[in-house]
Protein backbone atom coordinates (compact mmCIF):
# COMPACT_ATOMS: atom_id res chain seq x y z
CA UNK A 1 0.00 0.00 0.00
CA UNK A 2 1.25 3.27 -0.67
CA UNK A 3 1.30 5.81 2.08
CA UNK A 4 -0.83 8.43 1.30
CA UNK A 5 -2.76 10.22 -1.80
CA UNK A 6 -4.99 13.64 -2.99
CA UNK A 7 -8.80 13.43 -3.15
CA UNK A 8 -10.16 15.98 -5.26
CA UNK A 9 -14.19 16.59 -5.15
CA UNK A 10 -14.56 18.40 -9.16
CA UNK A 11 -17.26 20.69 -9.19
CA UNK A 12 -16.80 23.92 -7.27
CA UNK A 13 -13.44 22.87 -6.18
CA UNK A 14 -11.24 22.24 -9.30
CA UNK A 15 -13.79 23.60 -11.35
CA UNK A 16 -15.24 26.78 -9.85
CA UNK A 17 -18.83 25.97 -11.59
CA UNK A 18 -20.90 27.19 -9.33
CA UNK A 19 -22.48 30.13 -11.22
CA UNK A 20 -23.24 27.70 -14.09
CA UNK A 21 -24.54 25.03 -11.62
CA UNK A 22 -27.43 27.78 -10.28
CA UNK A 23 -28.47 28.65 -13.39
CA UNK A 24 -29.36 25.28 -14.86
CA UNK A 25 -30.75 24.31 -11.31
CA UNK A 26 -32.55 27.87 -11.69
CA UNK A 27 -33.82 26.96 -14.94
CA UNK A 28 -34.93 23.48 -14.21
CA UNK A 29 -36.71 23.83 -10.73
CA UNK A 30 -38.94 26.80 -12.10
CA UNK A 31 -39.61 24.89 -15.02
CA UNK A 32 -41.16 21.91 -12.75
CA UNK A 33 -42.16 24.76 -10.41
CA UNK A 34 -40.42 23.93 -7.12
CA UNK A 35 -39.39 26.83 -5.37
CA UNK A 36 -36.42 26.44 -3.30
CA UNK A 37 -34.54 28.86 -1.32
CA UNK A 38 -30.62 29.38 -1.16
CA UNK A 39 -30.21 27.55 2.14
CA UNK A 40 -32.73 24.54 0.41
CA UNK A 41 -30.24 24.44 -2.46
CA UNK A 42 -27.79 24.56 -0.32
CA UNK A 43 -28.81 21.09 1.97
CA UNK A 44 -30.56 19.13 -0.62
CA UNK A 45 -28.57 19.72 -4.00
CA UNK A 46 -25.08 20.59 -3.79
CA UNK A 47 -22.36 17.87 -2.97
CA UNK A 48 -25.50 15.07 -2.84
CA UNK A 49 -25.75 12.62 -5.82
CA UNK A 50 -28.43 13.05 -7.95
CA UNK A 51 -30.92 9.90 -7.06
CA UNK A 52 -30.84 11.60 -3.52
CA UNK A 53 -31.30 14.91 -4.54
CA UNK A 54 -34.61 14.25 -6.91
CA UNK A 55 -36.12 12.41 -4.51
CA UNK A 56 -36.44 15.37 -2.51
CA UNK A 57 -37.68 17.23 -5.46
CA UNK A 58 -40.34 15.24 -6.25
CA UNK A 59 -41.14 13.92 -2.74
CA UNK A 60 -41.28 10.13 -3.85
CA UNK A 61 -39.09 7.39 -4.46
CA UNK A 62 -37.81 7.28 -8.25
CA UNK A 63 -37.36 4.43 -10.54
CA UNK A 64 -33.63 4.05 -12.07
CA UNK A 65 -35.00 5.73 -15.18
CA UNK A 66 -36.90 8.37 -13.66
CA UNK A 67 -33.23 9.42 -12.08
CA UNK A 68 -31.86 8.92 -15.17
CA UNK A 69 -34.32 10.99 -17.37
CA UNK A 70 -34.55 13.70 -14.99
CA UNK A 71 -31.20 13.92 -13.68
CA UNK A 72 -30.00 14.39 -17.76
CA UNK A 73 -32.50 17.04 -18.29
CA UNK A 74 -30.85 19.28 -15.82
CA UNK A 75 -27.23 18.17 -16.76
CA UNK A 76 -28.25 19.30 -20.49
CA UNK A 77 -28.98 22.94 -19.12
CA UNK A 78 -25.48 22.57 -17.54
CA UNK A 79 -23.25 21.15 -19.76
CA UNK A 80 -25.06 24.21 -21.98
CA UNK A 81 -24.75 26.80 -19.65
CA UNK A 82 -20.74 25.84 -19.31
CA UNK A 83 -19.84 26.29 -23.03
CA UNK A 84 -21.14 29.89 -22.92
CA UNK A 85 -18.40 30.56 -20.94
CA UNK A 86 -14.42 29.97 -20.81
CA UNK A 87 -13.83 26.61 -19.45
CA UNK A 88 -10.62 26.57 -16.96
CA UNK A 89 -9.51 24.30 -14.14
CA UNK A 90 -9.51 26.37 -10.61
CA UNK A 91 -6.63 29.15 -10.17
CA UNK A 92 -3.65 27.37 -9.14
CA UNK A 93 -5.01 23.70 -9.84
CA UNK A 94 -2.84 22.81 -12.87
CA UNK A 95 0.32 23.87 -11.45
CA UNK A 96 -0.70 21.27 -8.05
CA UNK A 97 -1.46 18.61 -10.08
CA UNK A 98 1.76 18.54 -12.66
CA UNK A 99 3.42 19.12 -8.72
CA UNK A 100 1.86 15.67 -8.07
CA UNK A 101 2.03 14.38 -11.64
CA UNK A 102 6.01 15.20 -11.45
CA UNK A 103 6.08 13.63 -8.16
CA UNK A 104 4.32 10.70 -8.66
CA UNK A 105 2.04 11.41 -5.67
CA UNK A 106 -1.30 9.22 -6.31
CA UNK A 107 -4.25 11.12 -6.99
CA UNK A 108 -8.00 10.89 -7.86
CA UNK A 109 -11.31 12.48 -8.25
CA UNK A 110 -15.00 12.11 -6.56
CA UNK A 111 -17.52 13.61 -7.41
CA UNK A 112 -21.27 13.65 -7.08
CA UNK A 113 -21.41 13.79 -10.71
CA UNK A 114 -23.04 11.41 -13.28
CA UNK A 115 -21.00 9.66 -15.90
CA UNK A 116 -22.41 12.42 -18.67
CA UNK A 117 -20.90 15.32 -16.99
CA UNK A 118 -17.66 13.50 -16.28
CA UNK A 119 -17.26 12.61 -19.78
CA UNK A 120 -17.76 16.06 -20.53
CA UNK A 121 -15.07 17.19 -18.09
CA UNK A 122 -12.83 14.52 -19.55
CA UNK A 123 -12.68 15.87 -22.92
CA UNK A 124 -12.89 19.65 -21.45
CA UNK A 125 -9.85 19.51 -19.63
CA UNK A 126 -8.09 16.45 -20.47
CA UNK A 127 -8.51 15.05 -17.27
CA UNK A 128 -6.84 11.99 -18.37
CA UNK A 129 -3.13 13.52 -19.00
CA UNK A 130 -3.28 13.61 -14.81
CA UNK A 131 -5.73 11.13 -13.74
CA UNK A 132 -6.58 7.32 -14.83
CA UNK A 133 -9.81 7.12 -15.75
CA UNK A 134 -10.65 4.57 -13.01
CA UNK A 135 -9.35 7.25 -10.77
CA UNK A 136 -12.39 9.30 -11.52
CA UNK A 137 -14.83 8.28 -9.46
CA UNK A 138 -18.43 9.07 -9.78
CA UNK A 139 -21.71 8.83 -9.18
CA UNK A 140 -23.04 5.61 -10.70
CA UNK A 141 -25.94 5.36 -8.56
CA UNK A 142 -24.38 2.07 -6.45
CA UNK A 143 -23.04 4.29 -3.72
CA UNK A 144 -24.32 6.73 -1.26
CA UNK A 145 -24.19 10.17 -1.76
CA UNK A 146 -22.35 13.33 0.06
CA UNK A 147 -22.00 13.70 3.10
CA UNK A 148 -21.95 9.93 3.41
CA UNK A 149 -17.87 9.00 2.84
CA UNK A 150 -18.52 6.24 0.30
CA UNK A 151 -17.31 7.83 -2.92
CA UNK A 152 -14.65 9.13 -0.55
CA UNK A 153 -13.80 5.70 0.44
CA UNK A 154 -13.83 4.33 -2.95
CA UNK A 155 -11.32 6.68 -4.89
CA UNK A 156 -8.85 5.54 -1.71
CA UNK A 157 -9.74 1.77 -2.18
CA UNK A 158 -8.50 2.43 -6.05
CA UNK A 159 -5.40 4.27 -5.34
CA UNK A 160 -4.72 1.83 -2.18
CA UNK A 161 -3.15 4.48 -0.46
CA UNK A 162 -3.68 4.88 3.53
CA UNK A 163 -6.44 6.94 4.67
CA UNK A 164 -4.82 8.37 7.63
CA UNK A 165 -2.41 10.05 5.31
CA UNK A 166 -4.34 11.03 2.51
CA UNK A 167 -5.86 14.57 1.88
CA UNK A 168 -8.83 15.37 0.55
CA UNK A 169 -10.06 19.07 -1.28
CA UNK A 170 -13.61 19.61 -0.95
CA UNK A 171 -16.02 22.94 -1.12
CA UNK A 172 -19.79 22.05 -0.84
CA UNK A 173 -20.78 21.47 2.99
CA UNK A 174 -22.28 18.25 2.36
CA UNK A 175 -19.04 17.33 0.84
CA UNK A 176 -16.81 18.56 3.35
CA UNK A 177 -18.43 16.63 6.37
CA UNK A 178 -18.60 13.57 3.88
CA UNK A 179 -14.75 13.90 3.86
CA UNK A 180 -14.62 14.51 7.82
CA UNK A 181 -16.62 11.15 7.57
CA UNK A 182 -14.12 9.55 5.87
CA UNK A 183 -11.28 9.88 8.60
CA UNK A 184 -8.47 11.10 6.22
CA UNK A 185 -5.44 12.84 7.99
CA UNK A 186 -6.66 15.89 6.12
CA UNK A 187 -9.38 18.08 5.20
CA UNK A 188 -8.80 21.31 2.90
CA UNK A 189 -11.75 23.48 2.27
CA UNK A 190 -11.50 25.38 -1.15
CA UNK A 191 -14.47 28.43 -0.82
CA UNK A 192 -14.48 29.31 -4.62
CA UNK A 193 -17.70 30.80 -3.92
CA UNK A 194 -16.59 32.93 -0.87
CA UNK A 195 -19.06 31.20 1.71
CA UNK A 196 -19.50 30.83 5.50
CA UNK A 197 -17.44 27.70 6.46
CA UNK A 198 -17.97 28.99 10.29
CA UNK A 199 -19.22 25.57 11.23
CA UNK A 200 -15.55 23.82 10.20
CA UNK A 201 -12.40 24.40 12.15
CA UNK A 202 -10.54 23.93 8.82
CA UNK A 203 -7.99 25.10 6.71
CA UNK A 204 -9.03 27.19 4.09
CA UNK A 205 -7.88 28.07 0.28
CA UNK A 206 -8.77 30.56 -2.48
CA UNK A 207 -5.76 29.37 -4.82
CA UNK A 208 -4.26 26.10 -5.04
CA UNK A 209 -1.11 27.78 -4.65
CA UNK A 210 -2.00 28.80 -1.24
CA UNK A 211 -1.76 25.12 -0.28
CA UNK A 212 0.86 24.05 2.18
CA UNK A 213 2.67 21.29 -0.03
CA UNK A 214 4.96 20.54 3.14
CA UNK A 215 1.86 18.17 4.18
CA UNK A 216 2.29 16.39 0.81
CA UNK A 217 5.43 14.71 2.14
CA UNK A 218 4.65 11.27 2.47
Amino acid sequence: MKKGGVIFDFNGTLFWDSEYQEKSWDEYLAAYNIPLTKEEKREYIHGRNGKDTLEILFKRELSDEEVHHYSEEKEVLYRNECLKHEMVLAPGALDLLDYLKSNNIPMAIATASGKSNVDFFMDKFNLLDYFTEDHIVHNDGTVKGKPHPDLFDRAIERLNVDKAESIIFEDSHSGVQAALNCKVGHVIIVNSTNSDYSGFELPIITHFNAFDRGILKF
